[in-house]
Parts: structure tokens; C-alpha cells; sequence
């Protein structure tokens, strides 16, 4: 029988896993931060993005093309609405406001969910909400 205080402290770290890959990967600019939170062989269940942790490397790299890293902060960057950690699948969700197609400088709200599946301490499975047809623009990215 499983010891439940085990699986609560086995799903917080698995949890935190997850901020802390947000944190150091995407809101620091980072894609070196990867290797530390993702396998080598990370499953990527949406089509149109790349499969591997070096797919994925090549990916944010992409993403934050001519801009710096930035210093990690102690929080998100866009705290999440909702975060669950069940055995080694973590999803997390949050509002990542869009700007409006009619008045680009105001915003509507959009909510995205990311799922994890974590093998021996790093991310190895993936899963999003995010489709290749209507990509969400990243806030930092539409800033005037």
C-alpha cells in the first residue's frame, strides 16, 4: 500500500517541478535552463511542435530569438489560475490575455492548460491546449 504522505510530498515536487521549469525556462528567456527540468527523450503529444528535449531547446530558442535572458524571479511571471498534481501528471492552467483583433491595445482573456507527465524528477510527457491554428501571442512579446 502506498504511503499517501509520500504521494502528497512526491506531487508537490512534481508541482513545484513545474513552476520552476516556467520560471527558469519561459519568464528568464532561457532555453539552456531546459536540460535541468526536461528528459532527453520528452514526448511532445501535440503535432505541431518538436519532440526531445532538443526539440524543444531549438523551439524556445526560436521563440526568444534577439532578446536576453532575464533574472529568474522568486514567482511566475503570470501566476496560474489553476495548478494539479496527481501522481506524476501535473496540469497547469492560467489567463494569458490576447490583445483584442478590433483594438489591439486592449486585451481579452484567453486560458491555456499545459500537462506534464514527470519521469525520475524531470518533465518526460507533454500536452497543451495550444493549437498550431490560433497560437497565443506571449505578453512580453506584444509589448509596444
Amino acid at each position: 500500500m502506498t504511503n499517501p504522505l509520500q504521494s502528497t510530498d512526491q506531487a508537490a515536487r512534481n508541482r513545484q517541478l513545474v513552476i520552476d521549469f516556467y520560471r527558469h525556462v519561459f519568464d528568464a528567456r532561457n532555453p539552456a535552463a531546459i536540460k535541468d527540468f526536461v528528459t532527453e527523450d520528452y514526448q511532445q503529444h501535440n503535432s505541431h511542435l518538436p519532440n526531445g528535449r532538443a526539440g524543444l531547446e531549438a523551439l524556445v530558442t526560436e521563440m526568444f530569438r534577439g532578446l536576453s535572458p532575464l533574472p529568474v524571479k522568486p514567482d511566475l511571471l503570470m501566476p496560474s489560475t489553476l495548478i494539479v498534481a496527481d501522481g506524476d501528471v501535473v496540469v497547469i492552467a492560467g489567463e494569458f490575455p490576447q490583445p483584442e483583433p478590433e483594438d489591439p491595445t486592449r486585451t481579452y482573456p484567453f486560458f491555456v492548460f499545459d500537462a506534464y507527465r514527470v519521469r525520475d524528477g524531470k518533465l518526460a510527457e507533454h500536452w497543451s491546449g495550444i493549437n498550431k491554428i490560433a497560437p497565443p501571442k506571449h505578453p512580453e512579446m506584444t509589448k509596444p
